[in-house]
């Protein structure tokens, strides 16, 4: 039996989040026992501890501080733990910090998107990528969601390639693959048949960028009186992006439903899934989209490439060029015959993306560090 602690840093149901409780339902319980640890306010506890898992609550302030290792020893004392996988950079950084100082643990360092290389603060940018870089020494093994997070990490010599593997995110494809419309959701947002519906799931942070969404669909709103705009999701941009959709002409056609759990539910309304992120790892949620079946367009960053063929299983645009983004939109919503071919291309795609696929990956990588 290979004792793991999960490590992250917080208590939302974020991306990382949904990654690790995706991988502890479907680890081999016969030869694995995993341990869930993060910050125990917000939602995730209460939902891991719903699924059945072990979770220790321990707070992980962004800033270092070495008195917080003292709760990850606890753990791993109490629990026999022998291998520390950590997800994202600040559960990253106390794992390996804990090994330097304790010596008594194998450690594999999961990179869910290298986010402080976008950051507007020099300080915090250059500092982040030092310390990745100091650690590389105290990190057995690294998983990349994406290769062109890999191909970046190793740029910024934040990785050792010879110990680094790419293993895509994984989802339960069964929960995405109905596809059917929840009428009661419809009558609750004022959905009718006959509408399109346009819009995303996410938190709304700097880096999902729904606001480029409302200020850019305002000349498509007047065009089209029977579309709709659902935002999905909770964020400290979230006042901004409502205070956008009012000063626009068809603001009681931008919905916004707040934070939801039942997101494969949400996913079956929409004609259109948006996603003009400025950067990602692996896009769960747009994976989740393309089970659903919906027709993605969605920002041509490098992860995105890696899950869309532009007009083959969806639209890639650049975000720079806001007519672009206009013409594709303007073209799924005119154009159901081109929407449902790249709905089906992109239903197909998403079958490579299994959570199964993906846990049996991150197996062998607990393995080989077992052995080792």
């Amino acid at each position: 039996m290979i004792r793991i602690l999960e490590l992250i840093d917080g208590g939302f149901i974020g991306g990382g989040q949904t990654h690790i409780l995706s991988l502890v339902k479907c680890l081999d319980k016969e030869k694995y026992e995993p341990v869930i640890s993060a910050s125990g306010k917000g939602e995730f506890r209460p939902l891991a501890e719903k699924s059945g898992f072990k979770f220790e609550p321990a707070e992980l302030p962004k800033f270092y501080r070495k008195k917080y290792l003292g709760r990850i020893d606890e753990i791993v004392k109490k629990y026999s733990i022998e291998i520390i996988h950590s997800h994202g950079g600040v559960a990253g950084m106390y794992a390996r910090f804990y090994k330097k100082n304790f010596e008594n643990i194998k450690t594999l360092h999961t990179i869910h998107g290298i986010h402080y290389i976008n950051s507007s603060n020099i300080f915090r940018k250059y500092f982040s990528l030092s310390i990745e870089q100091y650690l590389t020494q105290f990190t057995d093994g690294f998983i990349c969601v994406s290769h062109s997070d890999r191909d970046l990490a190793e740029k910024l010599k934040i990785i050792e390639p010879s110990r680094t593997t790419v293993i895509h995110n994984g989802i339960d494809l069964d929960r995405f693959s109905s596809g059917v419309k929840n009428k009661i959701l419809m009558k609750e947002y004022g959905i009718e048949e006959g509408d399109t519906v346009i819009g995303n799931i996410s938190r709304f942070d700097f880096q999902k960028n729904q606001r480029y969404i409302i200020r850019n669909c305002a000349e498509l709103l007047k065009k089209h009186p029977r579309l709709k705009i659902l935002l999905a999701g909770e964020g400290k941009y979230l006042d901004e992006c409502k205070k956008i959709a009012e000063g626009l002409e068809g603001k009681d056609r931008i919905i916004f439903p707040g934070s939801i759990t039942n997101t494969e539910d949400h996913y079956s309304l929409f004609d259109v899934y948006v996603f003009p992120t400025l950067w990602e790892g692996l896009s769960i949620s747009m994976i989740e989209a393309m089970a659903c079946g919906r027709c993605i367009v969605a920002s041509d960053i490098p992860s995105n490439k890696e899950l869309i063929v532009d007009g083959v299983s969806g639209y890639l645009f650049n975000i720079n060029d806001r007519n672009v983004f206009k013409e594709k939109i303007d073209n799924v919503i005119n154009r159901k015959d081109i929407r449902d071919k790249l709905s089906d291309n992109a239903f197909r795609s998403s079958k490579i993306f299994s959570e199964k696929i993906m846990t049996e990956k991150t197996e062998e990588e607990y393995i080989k560090l077992n052995r080792s």
